[in-house]
């Protein structure tokens, strides 16, 4: 193998491990004295369609959240920004947005008939409506993980959908979560189109 060949190798694992590294939530780099609570999540969902990992990662405070769902190689899928009933739901590499409520964005994935603030109770609190989420058609075990890095571990199924959440440790930062995104340029879509274009 001649030098030009481990030079175009060498380039190449570099590129690609440059590009699979984790995205972070959208923080104003001005000093700030605000606070901020960070946490991710790991998503394994089976269903007729195979097995997909998602990552998830989440910055809130009192005036909103934002989240950002990543595929195995760390690339971005969605970018969302919540703020009380409403959300934006972004997708970078499509140049699209759809704006609405996230539990019709949640239906439409996941098929899980839950608000922002009921699936965020569940996942960082394990509180839960077990009537509610029985009427979606889901049963729910949560297990209290031995392993350090995630304290707990959720799964949600219904008859043609298993989610396993592993749910890592909430953390306290420092710092100013920026609650809107540059998207001049982006076409705003039906949440249908949304998803069907993402999926390709």
């Amino acid at each position: 193998m001649g030098k030009k060949s481990i030079y175009l190798i060498i380039l190449t694992v570099l590129f690609v491990f440059s590009n699979c590294r984790t995205p972070k939530i959208g923080i104003d780099s001005v000093l700030s004295n605000e606070k901020y609570k960070s946490v991710k999540l790991k998503v394994k969902v089976i269903s007729n369609l195979g097995t997909e990992k998602t990552k998830i990662l989440i910055g809130f405070n009192s005036r909103g959240d934002r989240l950002i769902f990543l595929g195995p190689m760390n690339q971005v899928f969605f970018e969302i920004l919540v703020k009380g009933n409403r959300s934006k739901i972004i997708v970078p590499k499509k140049k699209q947005y759809w704006v609405g409520e996230f539990r019709e964005f949640l239906y439409n994935f996941w098929g899980i008939n839950l608000s922002y603030n009921e699936i965020k109770a569940l996942l960082l609190e394990q509180r839960f409506n077990s009537n509610k989420l029985r009427d979606c058609g889901f049963t729910i075990r949560i297990f209290e993980s031995e392993i350090k890095k995630y304290p707990i571990k959720i799964n949600l199924k219904s008859h043609d959908i298993r989610l396993e959440f592993k749910v890592y440790e909430v953390k306290k930062r420092s710092g100013k979560i920026v609650f809107s995104k540059r998207i001049k340029g982006y076409k705003e879509v039906s949440l249908e189109r949304l998803l069907k274009r993402n999926s390709e």
